[in-house]
């Protein structure tokens, strides 16, 4: 059995994968600052901003891979997303895939269509339509610096959303607590991306891992949605009621800021490597459905971070 070391188990897409792939892989897991309890997977924690401890977590676990699931990696979306990205972001990046390099380790990194902010839709992996924003600045600059430090690397930008590992919940609890209790909805009809389950990004990643690919992917959902479009499907399928209380909006401008534009991508460059389609959104809402409820024993979801005393 292959061991895996994740890092940033503590993000939405660092716990799913850790807890999806458990099955299949020997999993260790690295939060910074905190320890996280994943099913099946040895945690640990670790500082972020000590360089150095990539190379000494390399060396003590071992690992055939290398999964970074940074501040880089989480979905837009997420109300908290940006204030996780700093100046200090893409150096951490940098060690990890430079450590990996030295090793001979393969490393993946998971990124974000964030990078991006139209005008047009589904941007290809060479768009120019690029974010202005210092938080989308920061994740193409750790994207840089990955593929200098390790040019073999696995890029994956994508816009996850799945159940969070911490004690209050993502955004998907959040919005459903929301609309449970009939409360302001405060989603956005401007927006678009394509968002993607992360037990269905990891599947993709695995095969992409399986064919030794490397380089700039996009891996997103085969829909383009609106956030206030995800809440009401997000609704139904938890057959919830739906409040029509927030008017749709009409773009009088370009949209300005992290993740306020148009970041839905193009996936033909992965389709075609791979022979896969990208899921649709309804297949999606099913399994996270199935993740809550237990209804499929071969999905399941992740456990709750417990911080260390």
């Amino acid at each position: 059995m292959n061991t895996i070391l994740v890092v940033g188990v503590d993000t939405t897409v660092g716990a799913n994968a850790a807890s999806r792939l458990s099955d299949r892989h020997s999993i260790v897991g690295l939060a910074p600052g905190r320890r996280v309890a994943v099913e099946n997977c040895e945690c640990h924690e670790f500082d972020a901003s000590n360089s150095d401890e990539a190379a000494t977590w390399l060396a003590d676990v071992q690992p055939e891979r290398v999964l970074y699931c940074g501040p880089e990696s989480r979905s837009c979306w997420e109300p908290a997303a940006a204030d996780q990205l700093t100046a200090e972001s893409p150096a951490t990046a940098r060690a990890w895939a430079a450590a990996t390099k030295s090793a001979g380790i393969p490393f993946t990194m998971i990124s974000s269509d964030a990078v991006f902010a139209g005008p047009w839709i589904f941007h290809d992996e060479e768009s120019l339509a690029v974010c202005r924003s210092p938080q989308a600045a920061a994740i193409r600059e750790a994207e840089k610096l990955v593929g200098e430090a390790c040019p073999e690397a696995l890029i994956i930008r994508t816009n996850v959303f799945g159940w969070s590992p911490t004690p209050q919940g993502g955004w998907i609890e959040n919005l459903l607590s929301t609309i449970e209790n009939s409360r302001t909805v405060d989603c956005d009809a401007i927006r678009h991306a394509t968002p993607i389950l992360a037990a269905d990004l990891i599947d993709i990643v695995e095969r992409a891992w399986n064919e030794e690919l490397s380089g700039v992917y996009h891996v997103g959902g085969a829909e383009r949605i609106s956030p206030i479009q995800f809440a009401q499907r997000l609704a139904d399928q938890f057959d919830l009621p739906w409040l029509a209380i927030r008017r749709e909006q009409s773009l009088v401008e370009l949209p300005q800021g992290f993740g306020a534009g148009e970041t839905s991508l193009q996936t033909k460059k992965i389709r075609k490597a791979l022979c896969v389609a990208m899921p649709m959104l309804s297949e999606g809402l099913r399994r996270l459905t199935a993740q809550r409820t237990g209804t499929d024993a071969a999905e399941r979801e992740p456990a709750r971070v417990a911080r260390v005393a």
